[in-house]
């Protein structure tokens, strides 16, 4: 099973596509696209549904994923942290996609079968994952890992 997931930071909106099973997952692909997060609102979410639709129409999966941040603590982070996965839901919704959700207190040892922290468990149990990835995309590729 193929799954898109997302992780947004300040500016960023990272991907990772993975594919495989939750027991097995396998890397597929990963990259970022940069916004503005002092844009306005109406434009912010123009961006966010083609960026979607773009990025789900070249990878072709069968589901999505996304980690839902809990590090907001003013309107403007929350804003650009939250306010996207809206217009995901949207987009997978008129994809008939699913879209599940996560938080950093999924990945947690016993769902990523490893010892050690959730990063390494992508560097360890992930077949053809890259030598070198940023954490922003690692965190994109645990949302889609605990939907395989």
């Amino acid at each position: 099973m193929a799954i898109l997931g997302f992780n947004l930071q300040k500016g960023e909106l990272h991907f990772c596509m993975m594919d495989g099973t939750r027991a097995d997952p396998r890397y597929v692909a990963h990259d970022r696209h940069r916004f503005d997060v002092d844009q306005p609102k109406p434009e912010m979410a123009n961006f966010f549904k083609q960026t979607f639709n773009e990025l789900i129409e070249a990878q072709r999966p069968q589901g999505l994923a996304y980690r839902l941040s809990m590090d907001g603590k003013k309107a403007d982070q929350i804003a650009y942290l939250t306010f996207p996965f809206g217009i995901l839901s949207l987009v997978a919704h008129e994809r008939g996609l699913t879209a599940d959700q996560t938080t950093i207190h999924t990945f947690t040892k016993k769902a990523l079968a490893h010892p050690g922290d959730k990063f390494t468990a992508c560097d360890a149990r992930i077949a053809d994952s890259p030598a070198a990835w940023p954490n922003a995309a690692k965190l994109a590729a645990l949302a889609a890992w605990m939907s395989l």
